[in-house]
């Protein structure tokens, strides 16, 4: 783990050489700092499984939800853990179909008797449009899509599936949204620091509090933002790097 919500506030506050007078209250404090997390997962997301990196970046949030057999999921539903009101879906990520035979079928390498997990492919516009009249591309069990509409993940395997052939399991992976950091005062005096355990490691954290000290300084127009590089650079990216060289 990182470090407390404590921890980062001196750390902001070092930073922004406010520790005996800060000019923001806790719940803006809080805000921001939810707001900073909320951007890193936005910027790691758009490159999530470019690099190991970027995918390790983003595995404290990362989550399997196991639908079983059913073919229509309401996003409301997916949630990790045992609690019903923890709904904290953000990103889909990918879906894996688990299918069972009984005896071969024509088109598909399965063995009769075996089980294997195919992985979905998500419907896009285009592809919907190369689906029509096309038999080598419309949905199988073992050629199957996802689509998501009306808050609903919908997976297609075709208009019906043969006696011999059973969907047996279906997960979801995705990204969920990032436990909401909470600091009070009293935790900020206190003698012993109680305050909430970030979910995040260092590196993490250290870019997480660059993307929080920028928002703060544009919150009060901070004329040291336009120079400061350390804060304006926060994530390197490889796409756009090599766009600007060539």
């Amino acid at each position: 783990m990182y470090k407390t919500a404590r921890e980062v506030y001196i750390d902001v506050l070092t930073e922004l050489v406010k520790e005996e007078a800060p000019t923001f209250y806790m719940e803006d404090y809080n805000y921001y700092f939810n707001k900073a997390i909320s951007e890193y997962m936005k910027l790691r997301y758009e490159l999530f499984e470019l690099t190991q990196q970027f995918t390790d970046d983003l595995r404290f949030w990362k989550e399997s939800y196991p639908a079983g057999t059913a073919m229509e999921t309401a996003l409301d539903d997916v949630h990790a853990g045992d609690d019903p009101l923890d709904k904290p879906y953000r990103h889909l990520i990918g879906c894996t179909l688990t299918a069972t035979t009984t005896r071969p079928v024509i088109g598909c390498d399965q063995l009769a008797n075996t089980s294997k997990s195919y992985k979905v492919t998500r419907m896009s516009t285009s592809i919907k449009n190369g689906l029509l009249n096309n038999v080598y591309l419309e949905p199988k069990f073992y050629r199957p899509y996802f689509d998501i509409t009306n808050n609903k993940i919908r997976i297609d395997v075709g208009l019906s599936l043969p006696s011999w052939v059973e969907i047996s399991n279906i997960v979801i992976e995705y990204l969920r949204h990032p436990v909401k950091v909470d600091l009070l005062e009293e935790e900020v005096a206190a003698d012993i620091d109680e305050s909430q355990v970030l979910e995040f490691t260092s590196d993490v954290g250290d870019e997480i509090v660059k993307i929080l000290i920028r928002l703060l300084l544009e919150r009060g127009s901070d004329p040291r933002l336009e120079p400061h590089v350390g804060i304006n650079q926060t994530i390197n990216d490889p796409v756009a790097k090599g766009a600007q060289q060539k």
